[in-house]
């Protein structure tokens, strides 16, 4: 019961229009992050989108910071924390980086030695400095490679809330540490020396300076809504659409631009056998399982020789039993449309004002391999599909 890719849904007006093609035709954007619930198709749309831009950019980068990797699976080509030419491009890349941020790019804070063992132990009273700075330092990496775009495949909500926290978790942490550093400055001179280290007081201060120099640089790409934009996923499910308020809200707190929502897995009216006046399949005037059997009955009935009935009895029999399953799976599909509804309106009403949203319908097979992520990103830029908020199903 897909929705096929070349209908077009009018059942509303939006106020900003529904689709993704402002975003991927604004030349500005450095960085895009792809966020929401897990299992709502972040990984998919994040690909889809890479795939669009590697047509319109000189060079993109995909990027997963989810633990649970996706990235491989939708290309189906398999990907490490090094960036990998992505089969049938020129100039798309992919990778997927451990999620501590820390082994990935050769930022250990925990190693043997004098300097290292004292900035572990100051920070080790200051929970999440140690990640933060792992991901500043991942940060400063990743914006000295040499792409035009970067899209970020991001874990599930909670933990990359985390991760947008992290700038200011680190300005706080090294504020700590820079106090510290001028209360026992004397003493951690000592101790280096007693550990027969080559390490000066100015190592600390040059350590310091530069993860704060790049906290800032991280937190002003997050802050520039030219460079830098968060897509929000969702699907119409309770849970889904509680974690984007909360994701939304907590982007705003931290000035970070979420000007797009994409809503994964709408039913639409003609999914559930809806012709668009409210009259759904084998209801009211239609042809359904008791028509059917009226018809097998008046055919049993007829004065007629088995011979020439029982091939038509047969038929109609089939064709019983089919209607049957049919039913069956379209009341299913109208109770799922209309829980749907209720979520998809909560949706238009937070957000249609502000927000480009995207409705994507539910489609019938996994999108993996080049060709159906062109197909799912042609469905991102549209345009001209309202959320079907109406209350027929």
């Amino acid at each position: 019961m897909a929705a096929a890719s070349h209908d077009v849904f009018e059942d509303a007006a939006e106020d900003l229009e529904a689709s993704l093609g402002q975003l991927v035709e604004q030349e500005s954007y450095k960085w895009i992050f792809v966020g929401g619930k897990g299992g709502v198709g972040k990984t998919t749309t994040s690909c889809s989108l890479a795939v669009e831009l590697a047509g319109r950019r000189e060079s993109v980068l995909l990027l997963s910071t989810d633990p649970a990797h996706n990235l491989s699976d939708a290309f189906c080509q398999k990907f490490t924390n090094t960036p990998t030419l992505v089969d049938g491009f020129p100039n798309l890349y992919a990778m997927e980086i451990d999620a501590s941020f820390n082994e990935s790019f050769g930022f250990q804070l925990k190693q043997e030695g004098g300097f290292n063992k004292i900035m572990q132990e100051l920070v080790s009273a200051f929970p999440g400095v140690d990640e933060a700075m792992g991901f500043a330092e991942l940060m400063q990496n990743v914006q000295s490679m040499p792409y035009s775009v970067i899209v970020f495949d991001t874990a599930p909500t909670g933990h990359t809330l985390r991760l947008l926290s992290f700038p200011d978790l680190l300005e706080k942490g090294l504020s700590r540490l820079g106090a510290m550093q001028s209360k026992f400055g004397g003493l951690m001179s000592m101790v280096s020396q007693l550990a027969d280290q080559d390490t000066r007081e100015e190592d600390m201060q040059a350590k310091v300076g530069n993860l704060r120099s790049a906290s800032a640089v991280v937190r002003e790409m997050f802050q520039d809504p030219t460079r830098c934009t968060f897509v929000c996923v969702c699907i119409p499910e309770f849970l889904s659409v509680y974690e984007t308020e909360r994701l939304v809200q907590e982007l705003c707190k931290r000035g970070i631009d979420s000007s797009n929502i994409v809503v994964n897995q709408v039913l639409f009216p003609e999914d559930c056998g809806d012709d668009g006046t409210g009259i759904v399949a084998a209801e009211e005037g239609g042809i359904g399982t008791a028509e059917l059997e009226e018809l097998l009955t008046r055919l049993k009935a007829l004065p007629l020789p088995d011979e020439q009935t029982s091939p038509l009895a047969a038929l109609a029999d089939r064709a019983v039993q089919r209607m049957r399953g049919l039913e069956k799976g379209w009341g299913m599909c109208q109770k799922k449309r209309l829980m749907q509804v209720k979520y998809l309106s909560q949706v238009q009403d937070l957000y249609s004002d502000d927000f480009h949203i995207v409705p994507v319908p539910m489609l019938g097979e996994e999108v993996r391999g080049i060709e159906r992520l062109r197909l799912f990103a042609s469905l991102l830029l549209k345009g001209g599909r309202a959320l079907p908020v109406g209350n027929k199903a």
